[in-house]
Order: C-alpha cells, then sequence, then structure tokens
C-alpha cells in the first residue's frame, strides 16, 4: 500500500451506500441516493464507466490540486475540482452534485492536513468500490512544525504532490502508467525550475525587508523554503482577528519599516486596510490558491507572488 493512496475495495459497495444515506432528511436523501447509486450503476472498478474509450475520472477537492493532477493526465483522464478556483475552502458549502461527481471518480485527490478534511465524510460515503483516494499531503504534518497545511507554498513539496498524485492514478488506471511517469516527470522537472527561478526574483529584496506579512497565515512553508519571516492577522484556518493581534501587527510594521502587507482576493478585509492606513504602508496581493489571470495554474500563481513581493518589498 503507498501511503496517502487508499483503494475503496474494503467498501461493501452500493447497499452501504444507500445504507449510509438513509439518515438523510427524506425528501433530499431519497433523491441524492438514487442519483448516486444511478451513477454508480454505470461505473465499473476504479470508477471507470465500461465504455473503456471514454477517460479516467478524476475529482479534486481544490483547483489547484486539479491543475497539478491536469498536468500528470494529459488527455488520458478528465479532472474536475469540488471548489471552485477563487473559493474560500474555509467556507465552502458541498451540494448533493459534489456527491454525484464522486461517485463517478475512479481517483479522488485531497490535501490533508486539516485543510479539506471536512470533505472526507462525503468522500467515504460517495466514492466507488475500487476508486483510489489519494492524500497529496500525506506524512507532511507530522513533519511540519507547523499547522499551516498549505504545503503547496513550497514548490519542492508540490513535486511530492505531483509523484504521489501520479502513483495514485497508475494504480487506478494501470495501463496508462507510463504515460502518467513521463508527464509527472517532465512536470517535477518545471516545479523545481519553478523554485530556482523563485529564488533568483526574491533577490531583489533586501534582507531587512523579508518579511511576509499577510491577512491569512497560508505562507509559512513559503517563508521557510526561501528564508523571509511570515506573520499573519488570522489563523490558517481564516477565524476572525482579535485586537490583540492587530495591535501586535501594527507594532511589527512600524519597527521593522515594513512597506507593504499582503491579503489574498478572497479575504479582502477592511481590517488589512486600516492596517496598511494607519502604519502608512501598501497593501499588495497575494495568492494561496488558483484564480483566472495570471494566477490561473500553480506555476503562474507562485511566479506571481514571487513578482508581486519583489515590487512591493524591494
Amino acid at each position: 500500500m503507498i501511503p496517502g493512496i487508499e483503494n475503496n475495495s474494503r467498501l461493501v459497495g452500493r447497499q452501504r451506500m444507500l445504507a449510509r444515506l438513509k439518515g438523510l432528511p427524506s425528501s433530499g436523501g431519497a433523491l441524492l441516493a438514487m442519483a448516486i447509486l444511478a451513477a454508480v450503476t454505470v461505473t465499473g472498478c476504479g470508477g471507470i464507466t465500461s465504455d473503456s474509450h471514454k477517460p479516467l475520472q478524476v475529482v479534486t477537492t481544490t483547483a489547484l490540486l486539479a491543475d497539478l493532477t491536469q498536468n500528470v493526465t494529459g488527455d488520458s483522464a478528465d479532472v474536475i475540482a469540488l471548489i471552485p478556483a477563487g473559493t474560500d475552502v474555509h467556507s465552502f458549502q458541498t451540494t448533493p452534485n459534489n456527491s454525484i461527481e464522486i461517485s463517478k471518480a475512479g481517483v479522488i485527490v485531497s490535501n490533508g492536513g486539516g485543510l479539506d478534511d471536512f470533505l472526507n465524510p462525503m468522500i467515504e460515503n460517495a466514492m466507488s468500490d475500487g476508486a483510489v483516494q489519494v492524500i497529496a499531503s500525506q506524512g507532511w504534518a507530522s513533519r511540519s512544525r507547523s499547522p499551516d497545511p498549505h504545503y503547496w507554498q513550497n514548490p519542492t513539496i508540490a513535486v511530492q504532490y505531483v509523484h504521489r498524485i501520479q502513483a495514485g492514478l497508475s494504480a487506478a488506471d494501470p495501463n496508462n502508467a507510463e504515460a502518467y511517469r513521463v508527464r509527472a516527470d517532465a512536470y517535477a522537472q518545471q516545479l523545481l525550475d519553478l523554485d530556482q527561478e523563485i529564488s533568483r526574483i526574491l533577490e531583489d529584496v533586501p534582507q531587512s525587508r523579508r518579511h511576509l506579512v499577510t491577512y491569512h497565515d497560508a505562507f509559512g512553508h513559503f517563508g521557510s523554503r526561501y528564508g523571509w519571516r511570515t506573520s499573519a492577522l488570522v489563523s490558517n484556518d481564516a477565524g476572525e482577528v482579535t485586537p490583540s493581534a492587530i495591535t501586535q501587527l501594527q507594532q511589527q510594521v512600524r519597527q521593522e519599516g515594513i512597506t507593504a502587507v499582503f491579503t489574498e482576493p478572497q479575504f479582502r478585509s477592511k481590517v488589512i486596510d486600516l492596517v496598511a492606513q494607519d502604519t502608512g504602508v501598501e497593501v499588495g496581493t497575494i495568492y494561496s490558491d488558483l484564480l483566472d489571470g495570471s494566477a490561473a495554474t500553480y506555476i503562474g500563481m507562485m511566479r506571481l507572488n514571487a513578482e508581486n513581493l519583489a515590487e512591493s518589498l524591494r
């Protein structure tokens, strides 16, 4: 068994799925059960449809994981994300359609580490017999001294995500295993090149200014990789801002001569604007997940973050 990759053959199948759904309210539960049963009925082992010419169906929890996965699958699979790009994962609300998509999938990819664990009950209830579940960050929670689950902010960890995804795809679709390996190796090299590119971009920032101040605590692994300090107003689960956190951040900005603070578009807050106004600094944009435009891919997002930091802090 590959760590972080789980085959669902231990589940009993459609009967157990329906039994779990009986606990739902009668109207919605019955409709959802019928929809998922219909989806599973036309699905073979591993979630691959009975038509062998159809590509493997893959569901990821986030748009970023979908991008990493698509770079490995190429045209060999259809990849969809449950949480759309630009959506705050911490406030995402599931729908019955999410369960239907999971029931059709041969591979389900999640991040783990507490980021998307709230989706686990739905995934376990809806995934079909023989489907493969990949936990991309498997092992990092125990190795990291930080509770921050945004491990992909370090591109070298993203490389490990890619190889774990490759292993899961190969387990579900062995006929395309060699193609997955070739694409994964090529993409992993692109990520290692990206890592070096980010280092070069950040060289323009003086050591004294290498302190990344953000609204949301999602950049600790970025800081660790590139030798930056990081501070944030709210925890990695985007909880409430406390007065003490605001006061502490204002003091840090003033004492260290920080010239810019950063926030993600989905977390744009009046609080960070007030901190910036009170301390006389700029508010820059940084991304922890994908968004349309220049941040529509993982590589594009990471490059844009580095460029924004260098532009605002050098």
